[in-house]
């Protein structure tokens, strides 16, 4: 069960991100609730704040947002700052956090498992981070391989704005561009679930939960037969019911090795 807060849950979407966003709340309330006291949270690459960030800031955390897009990080400050938020380039020297959150970041990283052992440094002894990336050969990567090979989703977009002229109706406004988003950060690392729980385990750092996020899901099915907030629903809830191998993402939580022998003992 999500947590209630003050800020809704954005709605579901064929990537199942209100089911991501819902997973970084429970774990933010989880503790909450061991540590009973003021929260940090590291979210490494934020970005605009839009998707993620305005979803989790409230007045009991210490937020830092972290990237390095310079107009994700205008758009962010400019819409999201606080007193105890702060949006920066980088990770403040010296700084540790209870929660350090990569949604739908490891996949962009080149070395993801370096990176996570560096940011080890930052992480508390009892702290936790939690993620989520692509099934590198599910639903998503699959569709979106085929939409870059025919083309299917710009062909789309082209008939529907010649159908649009055809009819003498205006052309819909351009919205893409309004909330900054990296284009040019792509997929560079392509997960299985070993591959992934490898460069977790090789950061000195051991996963305490894993789940499914949508079973399928990518620009183009969205478009098309994935508009029904019904579909769209149950592709999120029946990846809950499949093998990890079936569905288009995973969700993860993992804390430090030290702390999960110590925790054992």
């Amino acid at each position: 069960m999500c947590p209630e807060r003050t800020n809704v849950l954005p709605p579901e979407d064929v990537y199942g991100h209100a089911k991501k966003v819902c997973l970084f709340r429970e774990v933010i309330a989880r503790e909450k609730a061991h540590k009973q006291r003021r929260l940090s949270v590291l979210d490494f690459g934020c970005g605009s704040g839009d998707a993620v960030a305005r979803y989790l800031i409230d007045d009991e955390l210490d937020y830092v947002g972290v990237d390095i897009f310079q107009p994700a990080l205008a758009y962010a400050r400019a819409h999201f700052s606080a007193p105890h938020v702060r949006f920066v380039e980088a990770i403040p020297e010296g700084a540790r956090f209870d929660v350090i959150i990569y949604g739908d970041v490891l996949e962009h990283i080149d070395d993801p498992a370096d990176m996570l052992g560096r940011h080890r440094e930052f992480l508390a002894d009892d702290g936790v981070i939690v993620g989520s990336v692509p099934n590198g050969f599910g639903g998503f990567e699959n569709e979106r391989r085929i939409d870059r090979l025919l083309h299917l989703t710009d062909m789309g977009r082209a008939l529907v704005r010649a159908l649009r002229r055809l009819r003498r109706r205006p052309a819909q406004p351009d919205t893409t561009d309004r909330i900054p988003f990296n284009e040019a950060s792509g997929h560079v690392v392509f997960f299985t679930r070993r591959s992934l729980e490898r460069t977790i385990e090789s950061a000195g750092l051991t996963i305490d939960r894993f789940s499914h996020g949508s079973f399928v899901g990518a620009d183009l099915s969205g478009s098309t037969f994935l508009k029904n907030r019904r579909l769209i629903g149950l592709n999120a809830r029946i990846a809950d019911f499949l093998p990890s191998w079936a569905v288009s993402t995973w969700h993860f939580s993992a804390r430090r090795n030290d702390a999960c022998q110590a925790g054992s003992r």
